[in-house]
């Protein structure tokens, strides 16, 4: 008989029902008549009546095919008891013992025993049942799949072959391994290593699906983990050739051997297609590859439970939507999936919940196309797949319940009859309104996205500024109406806000200050919604910090004290509402710092810094309680930042062992993110900075030893940084610095001093270039300058080197009288005058020109160390007797700024 194509078989199929319809004497005389019409019709059916009857003849179809293929669901009796093979010899191999057995076949342990290697093996023999009599053809057929495959992910066909002539076999390569579901529970994995394992099975499929095969029988049994975390895909039994010709060669039969293979599917991983018995594509593996995935990172099955029957479960693939992953992961006992439950939420949620879809044609199209989103989530890039519309989810519910959505719907449409004409003239009336609140809110949203979160993707980089033009535009549509809403309001000032800052970032203190004053004024009073309290308090105290750097960068330190008070008072408010947010913490502790470093070096309050410093500390220790990992690191720079203005509160306040302390934990702190981030030049720079507190608070002690090595520490850090951009002033000014306080702790000998101190001397007069806000700055550093110039002077110039002194002096006392505040001035105009009173305590000049100073500072007598030393040695100023050695003084002036 000729093959059978697709329309031979439609013109033959309706004669054929036809003819096993009539009894023995009506089939004949109905043959007879179609031989008469058309012979070669008559022929086909004749042949395909004798197959029929060889059929009956061997049983097919005796017994229900739900008995044959799927045992499980009717109830049948358990497969039944193979013989024991171990010690026959298959080909060149030895069987051992048995590995497993299933619907499919038994799977024989085996060792090569010809000498030529060593080495073990899988053989796999196939069971009669499916086989059919005599017939091996779907045991070749897997053996002409994984001919096919050469995959590092999937096991290796190594030989084939027919034991005793007629029982069929397969040797495979030996995969000593765990489930890969047991195998990330034992190893305890995260969800990032889930995924990443994950992704080799994807490989696998990826592999097969390019070469036109489907497994069809995707499950954690047929996916094996060796313990060195290699994947090995197994059991291609029923697995299908897509676009075969074999089909088309061997017609009916070849149909018929695929569709009962196909049929053997695992309930619980099968495809609702397959479930249904329709054509299966590469979408029914990836709805399988969905199933694993969500059981390997919820530790539960999307759609079975223990309690249902199979039949419930059959059901439950076609018609039940799988809850939400990370809801289900939250609830998990497994302590690796339910702490990380959050992670899974948004991307995850979404490429796991496309994975199942109950349609094929909503599906990743292959597995490949499910790879590449979940590659895509790990390197944090947008994924390809969406969230479920609403549209979608209503059409859901309506097949789910289509009986109760029509009787809804006709009483839905007989309201809106009866209600038509009023809506329609109500509609028009508001139509215009309507459109112009829209395209208001249009706006508003957009605005409130440019300057809100995409702000702050720019913030982190640097490109604040590209807001610039945007703020611009803007602040006339911000200020042109009051929103209605309580959220419209939190969004406006948050972009009013975002305005604000980018002209602080430029400068424009003035401009800057508008914005600001309205971001301030939409946020007045509490949150109005307990829904919006942490983000309402959160724009409060942004707004109020940045009205308070403006004020401060304008030299007015009453208004800054003002706008960072209010930060500091939301911020409490916030915490108060919500003792464990950690954020609220944070921004708590942000206010105190700035308050602290206000008072520091702007009003001379040394004691009150250090309260506002050691608060904002113990907040943020706090705030790293039970932090995750993710955001341990960033936490732990803040902290470190903290302690560095605590330890220089308490060095100023004369606590130089509480203060280096201080700093030791500090850099503590920053050794392991040093360590595991060496290109860093924010943490080199911040180590090295530390390192130069703790050479000042050592030296202060005394320990000079201990000093050298620390300030060499900090020498090293500045000399890598400025190696690495040298136009960075910043870091060129820190290295000056820590040179003049290096040298001044190592005391070298005057000829080995002088040269050094001739090119640092250069170096600052470069910088006083810059202008008069930078030559202030410098000029505690340009009074150590000049105290070294003027130790290590000869003695022919030494009155050049008192003379620098004195002009040094000067532009201090020029300096201190506008901003009577600045602490680090009047720290170096005392410390200046005690050294050379210690030097010559009976100069008559020397004395009065201290007194005149302690005019200045008089505010300061009692605290700050430095200058109450200075008034004890100005009371004593005129006797010999008292004075005090240069040595002394000079670890005394170690603790200057």
């Amino acid at each position: 008989m000729k093959p059978l194509d697709k329309g031979r078989w439609l013109a033959l199929s309706p004669l054929l029902d036809e003819l096993l319809d009539l009894d023995p004497a009506d089939r004949a005389a109905r043959l007879q008549a179609l031989q008469a019409s058309d012979p070669d019709t008559a022929a086909a059916l004749r042949d395909l009546l004798a197959r029929a009857d060889g059929l009956e003849q061997q049983g097919f179809m005796a017994a229900p095919a739900v008995d044959l293929l799927q045992p499980g669901l009717a109830g049948a009796a358990a497969a039944p008891v193979l013989p024991d093979l171990a010690g026959q010899a298959i080909g060149p191999y030895v069987l051992e013992r048995q590995l497993g057995q299933g619907g499919m076949g038994t799977v024989w342990l085996a060792r090569r025993a010809d000498g030529r290697f060593e080495g073990r093996v899988a053989v796999k023999f196939l069971m009669a049942g499916l086989l059919g009599q005599h017939d091996s053809g779907r045991f070749a057929r897997e053996g002409e799949i994984l001919a096919r495959l050469s995959h590092p992910h999937i096991a290796r066909l190594l030989d084939a072959g027919l034991h005793q002539g007629q029982q069929p076999y397969l040797v495979l390569e030996y995969v000593d391994g765990q489930p890969i579901d047991v195998y990330c529970r034992v190893q305890q994995l995260d969800v990032q290593a889930r995924v990443r394992l994950f992704l080799d099975v994807l490989a696998a499929v990826a592999h097969a699906h390019a070469r036109l095969i489907l497994h069809r029988d995707l499950k954690p049994s047929n996916i094996l983990v060796t313990p060195a975390g290699d994947v090995k895909l197994l059991d291609f039994g029923i697995a299908k050739l897509l676009g075969d010709a074999t089909e088309a060669s061997q017609g009916a039969a070849a149909t018929e051997l695929t569709r009962r293979a196909g049929s053997a599917f695992t309930p619980q991983f099968a495809a609702p297609e397959q479930v249904q018995q329709a054509d299966v594509t590469t979408a029914t593996d990836v709805y399988a590859l969905g199933v694993l995935l969500y059981l390997l990172l919820s530790g539960s099955h999307p759609t079975a439970d223990d309690t249902q029957t199979q039949l419930d479960r059959l059901k439950a693939v076609v018609e039940l939507v799988p809850r939400r992953l990370s809801e289900v992961a939250a609830s998990q006992p497994d302590e690796a999936i339910a702490g990380q439950a959050r992670e899974l939420r948004g991307d995850l949620d979404t490429i796991v919940a496309k994975a199942l879809k109950k349609s094929p044609a909503d599906r990743y199209a292959n597995a490949e196309a499910l790879a590449s989103d979940l590659r895509r989530w790990l390197a944090h890039e947008p994924i390809s797949a969406r969230p479920d519309s609403r549209l979608y989810v209503f059409r859901r519910f309506v097949r789910r319940h289509r009986l109760g959505v029509a009787s809804g719907a006709l009483a839905v449409l007989a309201l809106l009859g009866l209600t038509t004409v009023s809506a329609l003239q109500a509609r028009r009336a508001e139509a215009a309104e309507q459109q112009a609140e829209q395209r208001r809110q249009q706006a508003d949203e957009l605005l409130a996205y440019m300057l809100g979160d995409f702000a702050d993707k720019l913030r982190p980089v640097g490109k604040l500024e590209l807001l610039d033009s945007i703020g611009g535009r803007a602040l006339g549509h911000l200020s042109a109406e009051q929103p209605r809403h309580a959220a419209e309001r939190l969004n406006r000032a948050k972009a009013l806000t975002v305005i604000g800052e980018v002209r602080v970032t430029r400068r424009e203190l003035d401009e800057a200050l508008a914005p600001l004053a309205t971001a301030r004024a939409l946020l007045a009073g509490d949150p109005p919604e307990p829904a919006l309290t942490a983000a309402w308090r959160k724009a409060q105290g942004a707004a109020a910090f940045w009205a308070g750097q403006v004020h401060q960068l304008q030299r007015d330190f009453g208004a800054a004290r003002q706008d960072w008070e209010a930060y500091r008072q939301v911020s409490e408010a916030w915490l108060a509402q919500a003792p464990q947010d950690r954020e609220a913490m944070l921004e708590l502790s942000s206010a105190q710092t700035n308050l602290g470093v206000l008072a520091l070096e702007s009003e001379a309050q040394v004691a009150e810094a250090a309260r506002a410093f050691g608060e904002s500390v113990g907040l943020k220790r706090r705030a790293l309680v039970g932090l995750p990992d993710d955001k341990r690191n960033g936490a732990l720079v803040d902290m470190a930042g903290s302690l560095s203005w605590l330890g220089q509160a308490r060095l100023w306040l004369g606590e130089a062992d509480v203060a280096a302390a201080t700093f030791r934990e500090a850099l503590e702190m920053l050794k392991p993110l040093r360590r595991a981030q060496p290109g860093d030049a924010s943490l080199a720079n911040r180590e090295a900075i530390l390192s130069r507190w703790l050479g000042e608070a050592l030296a202060a002690q005394g320990q000079a030893a201990e000093a050298r090595v620390a300030l060499q520490a900090a020498q090293a850090g500045f000399a890598e940084l400025v190696a690495r951009d040298a136009s960075n002033r910043l870091w060129r000014t820190d290295a000056l610095v820590t040179e003049l306080l290096a040298l001044e702790v190592a005391t070298p000998p005057p000829a080995v001093l002088r040269p050094q101190l001739q090119a640092l001397g250069a170096q600052l007069d470069q910088l006083a270039q810059a202008g008069d806000a930078v030559r202030v700055r410098r000029l505690p550093d340009r009074a150590r300058w000049a105290l070294l110039m003027w130790r290590a002077a000869p003695a022919d110039g030494r009155a050049a080197a008192l003379a620098t002194l004195e002009a040094v002096r000067t532009s201090l006392r020029d300096a201190l009288r506008p901003r009577p505040g600045q602490l680090r001035l009047a720290r170096a105009l005392a410390r200046l005058d005690t050294v050379l009173l210690a030097a010559a305590p009976a100069d008559p000049h020397a004395c009065d020109a201290a007194r005149q100073d302690l005019a200045l500072l008089h505010s300061l007598v009692a605290h700050d160390p430095l200058v109450g030393e200075l008034a004890r040695a100005a009371a004593r100023c005129g006797s010999a007797a008292d004075a005090i050695p240069v040595a002394n003084a000079r670890a005394t002036a170690a603790s200057g700024p």
